[in-house]
């Protein structure tokens, strides 16, 4: 597995090694150990122009994820895709939720990826709740395998807690694959 990371601004220092550590936890906890992603980390500035690119909003985002191509079966691993986040607004996010700016990240992440893995919860309430229950399993899986866990206790995702599985209907829970941005 391989987790690329690209750091392509300048004002907000963060754990590199953690945020990979997270993202390939992530990947594990949904049996995706063997695939590779590409972690961007951008500045307001250019996550505006990228939301305004590719999602007509003109206005910065958290987090933006891009579906890698298709690789033939048999070729081993799978390059998922490209997740891009801007620290800026990570950070303030943060600030104003009264977490570390690297719980933030890591949540941020787990959403991302979970986007790369075919779940979207702007398809409607159904799609949310599998969405979350998504993420909570990835924070999980990072909250028993870090030290300290007690320190972990606001990675738990993007999606607000209020998205209850109590509603969640028995059901098959296999996702197609979709573009997602």
């Amino acid at each position: 597995m391989a987790i690329d990371l690209l750091n392509l601004q300048r004002t907000c220092s963060f754990d590199r090694d953690r945020l990979i550590r997270h993202a390939a936890w992530t990947l594990e906890a949904h049996r995706r150990g063997g695939d590779t992603l590409s972690l961007v980390l951008v500045n307001d500035k250019r996550m505006r122009l990228l939301n305004r690119t590719y999602r007509g909003k003109s206005a910065t985002t958290d987090v933006l994820s891009f579906e890698g191509a298709p690789t033939p079966p048999g070729e081993g691993s799978r390059f998922l895709g490209e997740i891009v986040i801007s620290l800026p607004r990570a950070f303030r996010q943060a600030r104003e939720a009264g977490i570390s700016p690297d719980d933030e990240l890591t949540n941020l992440a787990i959403h991302g990826i979970c986007h790369l893995l075919g779940y979207d919860h702007e398809k409607g309430d159904r799609e949310q709740r599998l969405m979350k229950k998504a993420e909570e399993k990835a924070a999980r899986e990072i909250r028993n395998r870090e030290e300290g866990p007690e320190t972990l206790r606001n990675v738990t995702g993007k999606i607000p807690e209020e998205v209850s599985e109590k509603t969640m209907p028995a059901e098959n829970t296999q996702r197609k694959r979709r573009k997602t941005v």
